[in-house]
C-alpha cells in the first residue's frame, strides 16, 4: 500500500468492536483509510466472546453461536481472518430433534434440488399429522417465490399469516416457532411476517445447502476476537481498547470529536457508530437524539438469551448437539465432543460440559442462576437417562439480557440504514437496516455496508 495514498485518505474513527465494527475497520483499511477503533472492553467480539471460568478454568463462550452457509458475509469474513478450520460446517444439514418424552426424530437434507431437499425429512417427522404435513410442504412452495418487500408483511405477526393460511397451533409450535426462535430470538408470535417469512425464504429453500449448519469449535474469542485483533493490528488499525465511548461532540452538522470515559478524546474526519442503537442513542447531544431519525431508535427493543453450562462426571449425551420440540429444554451442545474436533481427537468419556443454549429467555432472564441450574439439571436427567445418575460438578448460567433486537411487527421501519443526518457519521451494527435479523450475519453486513457508505460518500466529494 502506498503510504502517500493512506495519508491523502481521510482518518476514520469507528466505534465499537463487535462483528459490525472489525468488518468495517477491516474493509477501510484494506481501501487505504487510516483507521482508529475504540473498543469499550479491552478485548474484541462484543457480544460474540468467551470468559475463563475460575473454579474449572475452562473457557466459556458468552452464548453457543451457531450459523448457516447461506451466511456468505460471516463466512467472507471468518476466511478473510484465518480461522474457519477452527469452524465446523456440516456437508449437508443434519439435526437431531428430541422431545421431552426421549422420542428422536432426525431432520436431515436430502441430495435433492431445493426445496425438495427437506421433503422427506418433512414426510418422516414425527411431531406433525399428515394434514400439517401437507400445508406446511404448501406454504413452502408459496414462500419460495414471494415478494416479501409487500408492506402488509411487516404489519402483522409471522403467527397472524400462518394462521390465516390454516396452520394448526401443533404445526406452528412443533415446526415453524421449533425452526424459527433460534434464528430470531423471538417467537413467531412476536415477529413481523416478513421477516419469519425472511429466514425460510432465505435459509431454507434458496439453496440445497443453505441450511447447513456450522459452529465455532474453539472458544469465541480465540475463533474471532483474537485473531481480528491480530488482523487489525497487522494491516495497521490503531486499537484504543478499554475506553467506553461517553460522547459524541456535534457541531455545525459533523461529528468534531469523541470524549472517551476515561477523559481521552478520540477525532478523525469521519466516524461509524458500530454501538447499540441505546448507546448511539445515550453518546448523542439531546438535541441530535432528537432529531426524528436518531429518536425512532427508541422505538427498538431487544431480546434475552440465556445459556446454562454443565458439567457432568461421566458422559450422559452422545450427539454434538440436538434440538427439543418441547418442555424447557431447546438446544443442547457438548461442548466436550465440539471442542474434541479441535485436536482432531474423540471425547475421552472421562466427563462432559455441555451447553443449554435458551433463546426468547424472558421466563429465565430474572430467575436465580442456582434455580435455573437446578430447574435445567432436572430437566437434562428426564431427557438423557445417564444424566439421572450422573454428578454435576459445575455449572454456570450466561444471562444476556440485550442479547438481540427484535424483529417485532413494524420494527423495520425504525431500522436506519448507514447514512445519517449528521453528514460525517454513519452506522453500522446488527440493528441497523440489513434485511436480516439480528445475527452474526447481519453485524458482518452491517459493517460491510458502513464501509460502502463511507467511500460512497467521500467518492462524490
Amino acid at each position: 500500500m502506498d503510504r502517500s495514498d493512506v495519508d491523502a485518505k481521510p482518518t476514520v474513527v469507528v466505534l465499537g468492536g463487535g462483528l459490525a465494527g472489525i468488518t468495517a475497520g477491516l474493509t477501510l483499511r484494506e481501501q487505504g483509510y487510516p483507521v482508529t477503533l475504540v473498543e469499550a472492553r479491552q478485548f474484541l467480539g462484543g457480544r460474540v466472546f468467551s470468559f475463563t471460568d475460575q473454579a474449572t478454568g475452562h473457557r466459556v463462550d458468552n452464548g453457543q453461536h451457531i450459523f448457516l452457509s447461506c451466511c456468505t458475509n460471516l463466512l467472507r469474513l471468518l476466511r478473510e481472518l484465518g480461522v474457519l478450520p477452527q469452524c465446523h460446517l456440516q456437508t449437508r444439514l443434519r439435526v437431531p430433534v428430541r422431545d421431552q418424552d426421549g422420542g428422536m426424530a432426525l431432520l436431515a437434507a436430502a441430495p435433492l434440488p431445493a426445496p425438495l431437499h427437506l421433503l422427506p425429512a418433512l414426510l418422516c417427522y414425527p411431531h406433525l399429522s399428515l394434514l400439517d404435513k401437507w400445508r406446511v410442504v404448501s406454504t413452502l412452495a408459496q414462500v419460495k417465490f414471494m415478494d416479501l418487500r409487500q408492506p402488509s408483511l411487516e404489519g402483522i405477526s409471522f403467527y397472524q399469516w400462518l394462521r390465516a393460511r390454516g396452520h394448526s397451533q401443533r404445526a406452528v409450535e412443533k415446526w415453524w416457532d421449533f425452526l424459527a426462535a433460534p434464528t430470531l430470538n423471538d417467537h413467531v408470535q412476536d415477529v413481523s411476517a416478513r421477516m419469519g417469512l425472511m429466514i425460510f425464504q432465505e435459509g431454507v429453500l434458496a439453496g440445497r445447502h443453505h441450511t447447513d449448519l456450522g459452529y465455532p469449535v474453539d472458544d469465541l474469542s480465540a475463533c474471532i476476537g483474537a485473531p481480528a485483533q491480530a488482523k487489525l493490528q497487522a494491516l495497521g488499525v490503531v486499537l484504543q481498547l478499554g475506553s467506553p465511548v461517553r460522547r459524541l461532540v456535534v457541531e455545525s452538522g459533523q461529528v468534531k470529536r469523541v470524549e472517551l470515559a476515561g477523559g481521552e478524546v478520540v477525532a478523525g474526519q469521519v466516524y461509524v457508530s458500530a454501538l447499540p442503537f441505546n448507546g448511539l442513542l445515550a453518546a448523542l447531544p439531546e438535541s441530535v437524539a432528537g432529531d426524528p431519525f436518531f429518536h425512532r431508535l427508541q422505538e427498538l427493543q431487544f431480546s434475552p438469551i440465556v445459556n446454562v453450562n454443565l458439567w457432568y462426571d461421566r458422559q450422559v449425551m452422545d450427539e454434538e448437539f440436538c434440538a427439543f420440540v418441547d418442555g424447557p429444554l431447546q438446544w443442547v451442545f457438548n461442548r466436550t465432543r465440539i471442542r474434541a474436533r479441535l485436536a482432531g481427537v474423540a471425547a475421552d468419556g472421562r466427563g462432559q460440559h455441555l451447553c443449554i443454549s435458551l433463546s426468547a429467555a424472558w421466563e429465565y432472564i430474572d430467575q436465580d442462576r442456582e434455580e435455573l441450574s437446578q430447574r435445567f439439571i432436572a430437566a437434562m436427567a428426564e431427557a438423557f437417562p445417564r444424566a439421572r445418575d450422573a454428578t454435576v460438578h459445575r455449572a454456570v448460567v450466561v444471562k444476556q439480557r440485550h442479547a438481540t433486537f427484535r424483529c417485532l411487527p413494524g420494527a423495520s421501519h425504525h431500522r436506519p440504514g448507514s447514512w445519517t443526518p449528521i453528514s460525517n457519521l454513519f452506522l453500522a451494527g446488527e440493528w441497523t437496516d440489513t434485511g436480516w435479523p439480528s445475527t452474526m450475519e447481519g453485524a458482518v453486513r452491517s459493517g460491510f455496508n458502513a464501509a460502502q457508505a463511507v467511500t460512497e460518500t467521500l467518492g462524490r466529494r
